[in-house]
């Protein structure tokens, strides 16, 4: 059995790849992963056939149960590692991290019925990129604008501001 950590990295997986097939988008998981858990395509059509477009978003995915849900943010404990993946300030595609908040109950995270399949609590996205270097060695801390709710629109939003070459 794979373990509570692994679980909810993979429930985390799942919510974004569920996110990206809303918007008719694709995903793919790199092999091995080098800090990038999931890269999210955007699909066009060319002629009578849908290819990828080139416009990507690379994705680190994490899942918490004891995040600390503040009024206007999500102060989540980051590893040193992948906030260094992620603060680049030139990646070849824009970057961001998505983190699932999920009960403390594991008996919580999701029920399902023949009518639907529930997934509790939500993600929330930030770019870090262009932030400064840490002393740290482990974790830092890092602030998640509540308003910024992993949802379709939000995907929909940033891939659109990708293909016009804005920031996120």
């Amino acid at each position: 059995m794979l373990t509570r950590n692994h679980r909810q990295e993979a429930l985390c997986r799942a919510y974004v790849q569920a996110i990206a097939a809303r918007c008719g988008m694709s995903s793919s998981v790199p092999s091995p992963d080098y800090g990038i858990d999931l890269t999210i395509n955007d699909i066009e059509m060319r002629g009578q056939r849908r290819a990828e477009s080139g416009y990507k978003l690379d994705v680190q995915a994490k899942s918490t149960t004891r995040a600390d849900k503040a009024s206007t943010a999500i102060r989540y404990d980051l590893d040193v590692r992948a906030y260094d993946t992620l603060r680049h300030p030139r990646p070849g595609c824009p970057r961001i991290l998505v983190v699932l908040l999920l009960p403390a109950e594991e008996s919580q995270w999701s029920t399902q019925t023949e009518d639907e399949l529930i997934l509790r609590h939500c993600a929330y996205w930030t770019t870090l990129k262009g932030m400064p270097a840490t002393t740290n060695r482990r974790v830092l801390r890092v602030h998640i604008p509540r308003a910024n709710v992993f949802s379709v629109a939000a995907l929909q939003g940033m891939m659109k501001r990708i293909k016009e070459g804005e920031e996120l």
